[in-house]
């Protein structure tokens, strides 16, 4: 089937524009070594990660008031990452403006009803107690970290924040077995243009790894479907997909307008060169889906823009 022909029959059976981008990087928080982490930003399709298996420090789900969890295996029935406090838990961040360039240090706690500062009450999610992910309002410049959490509870990590502009940052963890994701803006002072999403393209490509998505059926508001990232290198399906936080691959995806938040975990029923996702998009629209998956020791994020009918 010649290129032509085998887009436009993607096209057809998934419904989807697709979008590749480009890594700006990596930001690693240089108290742990133990995961790789790589900032993203829209591109021409091609990719690159930065680091060794260094994730930007471990330690030691998300919705807004309303709306129900979004983060694990199905999605959920609405998006997070819409409010800075839910549940009785909210996010203090020590600061929201960063100036000047190299790695800034961002540090927040989590407070309850009652004003205290959550220390211990974490529960492991992909092994870690807390995911941090931070995108620029125009959805470049993705950053998926892990925090050091010191004794006072106070989570502290380094953030690329390369460009200016207005991000915003999501804290994913899990209490009494409910997920949260509170949610607050950063900025960036400087010149800024918004990028528009990339143009349509079912690969995206990042340090020779091509990885093509396709879905069970066209992508419909309210109904689950399976998304099956296919990754290859050099033209043939790679084998050497290694676990990344306890998982074949993690997938969140971010709703056009207002970044609603979805964290999905994949099917570790697909093996292979696969990954598989199954998850429902709550409204129609358009969404930004960021991929990681490791290879070699490395976390590599590939994204896609996604239209999501009615």
């Amino acid at each position: 089937m010649n290129a032509p022909t085998r887009l436009a029959a993607f096209a057809a059976v998934l419904g989807l524009a697709f979008g590749g981008a480009a890594l700006a990087g990596a930001a690693i928080d240089p108290t742990d070594n133990e995961d790789v982490v790589a900032a993203a930003g829209h591109g021409d399709g091609k990719a690159t990660s930065g680091g060794t298996d260094s994730h930007g420090g471990g330690e030691a789900a998300p919705q807004s008031a309303g709306e129900e969890d979004g983060h694990g295996a199905g999605g959920g029935k609405a998006l997070s990452g819409l409010a800075v406090s839910q549940d009785g838990f909210t996010l203090e961040p020590d600061r929201t403006y960063f100036a000047g360039g190299g790695p800034k240090r961002f540090s927040f706690r989590i407070v309850d009803d009652r004003g205290r500062v959550v220390r211990d009450e974490y529960e492991l999610e992909s092994e870690r107690e807390l995911h941090l992910v931070v995108v620029r309002r125009d959805t470049a410049g993705y950053e998926h970290v892990h925090p050091r959490r010191g004794e006072d509870g106070t989570w502290s990590v380094d953030l690329a924040l390369r460009e200016p502009g207005v991000y915003r940052a999501y804290a994913d963890f899990q209490i009494d077995g409910e997920k949260r994701a509170l949610a607050t803006d950063l900025f960036v002072p400087g010149d800024f243009e918004p990028d528009p999403l990339p143009a349509p393209e079912p690969v995206s490509e990042v340090d020779g790894y091509a990885s093509e998505i396709a879905s069970s059926q066209p992508l419909q508001a309210g109904p689950a479907r399976t998304l099956t990232f296919s990754i290859s290198r050099g033209g043939r399906p790679v084998d050497d997909l290694q676990p990344y936080l306890g998982a074949r691959g993690h997938l969140v995806a971010l709703r056009e307008g207002d970044l609603g938040y979805l964290h999905v975990h994949p099917d570790e029923d697909v093996g292979g060169n696969a990954v598989a996702f199954e998850a429902s998009f709550p409204n129609a629209g358009r969404y930004r889906l960021f991929f990681q998956f490791k290879t070699r020791g490395q976390v590599r994020t590939v994204d896609y823009t996604v239209k999501v009918a009615r």
